[in-house]
């Protein structure tokens, strides 16, 4: 967008049409130049109570009838949070939000459930929706259109057009919803988008709680990002405040493309306060828990299953919180809800990371940047890239577990070996080198790919993005992040020796400035060396931030070295399990979205709210707050980790 009083050269990509109606519609397509050509779908939000309108998703049938698009459907899908309320069919909340089949024009169309029919999505390898389904009808459309609702929202402050194009496609287990949307954004992309905002939901939570706002304009776009941008400015919110349309932003760029047309200015913020907004996307990072916050939030939805009695219960006691959190002292009673259930789930998390590691779930994701930003030297010149490090170690002596280590820029540079009774020949035909970082200590889940073009037919090139739990394992109990880290690699396998070489070119969440290294198997006579030799450094949580490890050797170095003995210890002994054929990986199938939620996600939460309530109850009565207080859930609690929860005196 150009400053104000320049003529801005870049092409209609937004225009925000007033008048509260839909009598704008076709100008403003004419004026972005959609291209229009059947058969044609409409993606429309159906999730009640805050459904997209009929008056608005008619309007844009009516449309595309008129540019000769005889075959149109309306699509829609059942998400996961409409299940959760109790909702079972797509097309019955489709039906409810009044698509009836016909416009008031006369024009048809017939209403499909997107999740009917689907399709291998075509995208390719580097994607999260590689190897996954999407809808046969959006994928087959000549013409795709998005029609969103605008509304606030308490874990994401707001949503448009991002959060409805993701009925595209199922949802994906262990990936995150964002990555999903880019990926619909980036391969499979709406031609026309389409926000509701004649009557926006405004309120803490208005997807579920909506308070109707009256602003009478619908935003209209080519560009999903650059339409969403315009709902968190007409809803009062930063745009960043949606993991979809961050996600969006961190990967694609920001949108270019010119708006025309005034947004309306609100008078006073229209979603959720930040700070509240914080507190419940930290308890959302637990998917579970995030599906038991949504469907905590909200009344009973006409058409909808009675929620189960602990569901119901939990809606009895977040949703007037939520309907109070308007002004400050609700705002800091909601707040302090959603922190204490983040405490507890957090704890179990840390837990889960030091004692039992099968409870940690699963990742699938995309790997996050393009391996042809990298030229063929980068991949190619790998071992010479490694070779100066390797050199440090020269003349360095091993530890009692035999582990050369230094430390050079704050980074650990280090080399760890074992030999492994097992034929070399017999090895490397059951132990791919290629795969060697997933078979891992505390690998959590990533994404490889080949990148072609390599002239040797013993050399590959590769990309690989990798999870693994937080590094060393202690800092969870700190806050500590997984380490989130993007690989190039080169793979040589010659008559003696198949190495893997990598460099860590970009981590996501930051969570590590160095880590490049190599995985080396070599024959020694009967047997095979592994060997793993590497530069890290990974970032401390922000507990730590003003600790200089450094500074204190006498605790760094048995930390350090205890931290690389388990993790290497472990290393090769999952290698000696991929060799004779036994399970090694860490962590728990990540939960389907599909599955029903669970009430121990639900009684976590709910335990959390009943001490929370009880103990404001005894403040406000003058009851010590060590004494037992009415209502309060009695009882150990056992998580959907299997952890228990005992509680004590407050």
């Amino acid at each position: 967008m150009a400053p104000d009083g320049v003529e801005s050269r870049e092409p209609l990509a937004c225009t925000v049409v007033g008048g509260g109606g839909v009598a704008g519609l076709d100008a403003a397509c004419e004026r972005l130049g959609v291209d229009i050509a059947g058969p044609a779908v409409v993606l429309a939000r159906v999730s009640p109570p805050t459904p997209a309108s009929a008056e608005v998703v008619h309007a844009v049938v009516d449309l595309l009838h008129r540019h000769g698009c005889d075959d149109v459907s309306v699509g829609v899908r059942l998400t996961v949070g409409d299940h959760d309320r109790g909702h079972r069919s797509a097309s019955l909340l489709a039906l409810d939000a009044g698509f009836s089949g016909r416009t008031t024009e006369g024009c048809p169309y017939a209403v499909v459930d997107l999740g009917d029919e689907l399709v291998a999505a075509p995208v390719p390898d580097t994607a999260v929706l590689s190897g996954h389904p999407c809808s046969a009808v959006w994928a087959a459309a000549g013409t795709r259109v998005v029609v969103g609702r605008a509304v606030t929202d308490l874990v994401d402050g707001f949503a448009g057009s991002l959060e409805t194009l993701l009925g595209a496609a199922p949802e994906v287990a262990g990936a995150e919803p964002a990555d999903v949307a880019v990926d619909l954004l980036v391969h499979l992309p709406p031609t026309l988008v389409v926000v509701d905002a004649l009557a926006p939901a405004g309120g803490v939570d208005g997807a579920r709680l909506p308070v109707p706002l009256d602003t009478g304009v619908l935003v209209v776009a080519t560009d999903a990002v650059l339409a969403d941008t315009c709902v968190a400015a007409l809803l009062g919110q930063d745009r960043g405040a949606s993991r979809l349309v961050a996600r969006a932003v961190q990967r694609r760029g920001s949108s270019h493309g010119r708006l025309e047309g005034r947004v309306p200015e609100p008078t006073r913020p229209r979603g959720p306060h930040p700070r509240l907004r914080s507190a419940a996307a930290a308890l959302s990072a637990e998917p579970r828990l995030e599906r038991v916050l949504r469907a905590a939030v909200g009344r009973a939805d006409e058409g909808g299953e009675p929620p189960d009695p602990v569901v119901a219960t939990l809606r009895g006691l977040v949703t007037p919180l939520v309907e109070a959190a308007d002004d400050l002292a609700g705002q800091l009673a909601l707040e302090s809800l959603l922190t204490l259930a983040h405490g507890v789930a957090g704890s179990a998390r840390a837990w889960a990371v030091a004692a039992d590691k099968d409870a940690a779930d699963r990742r699938e994701v995309p790997l996050g940047f393009d391996p042809a930003d990298w030229p063929a030297e980068a991949y190619d010149g790998l071992p010479a890239f490694l070779a100066p490090f390797e050199a440090l170690l020269d003349g360095s002596r091993s530890n009692a577990d035999g582990m050369r280590w230094r430390l050079v820029d704050g980074a650990t540079v280090f080399e760890v070996s074992r030999e492994v009774p097992a034929d070399f020949d017999a090895w490397v035909a059951r132990v791919d080198v290629a795969a060697g970082i997933s078979l891992m200590a505390d690998y959590l889940g990533g994404r490889r790919v080949t990148v072609p073009g390599s002239p040797d037919p013993g050399v590959t090139r590769q990309a690989e993005r990798n999870l693994y739990l937080p590094q060393p394992n202690w800092v969870a109990a700190w806050g500590g992040r997984a380490i989130d880290v993007g690989k190039v690699e080169l793979v040589e396998r010659r008559e003696d020796e198949h190495r893997l070489t990598w460099r860590t070119v970009v981590s996501p969440n930051g969570s590590a400035t160095y880590d490049d290294g190599l995985l080396s198997f070599r024959r020694a006579g009967r047997g095979t060396r592994v060997t793993v030799r590497g530069r890290q450094l990974f970032s401390l949580p922000p507990a730590w931030a003003g600790v200089d490890l450094d500074q204190w050797p006498e605790v760094r170095t048995p930390l350090l070295e205890e931290a690389y003995r388990r993790f290497f210890t472990t290393t090769f002994d999952n290698l000696e399990a991929c060799f004779e054929g036994r399970e090694f990986r860490i962590g728990r199938p990540p939960p389907d979205p599909r599955e029903p939620l669970l009430t121990r996600s639900v009684e976590l939460l709910l335990a959390a709210a009943r001490d929370w309530l009880a103990d404001r109850s005894a403040a406000r009565d003058g009851v010590p707050a060590g004494d037992p207080a009415e209502g309060r859930a009695e009882g150990p609690l056992v998580d959907d980790r299997g952890f228990t929860h005992v509680r004590g005196p407050r």
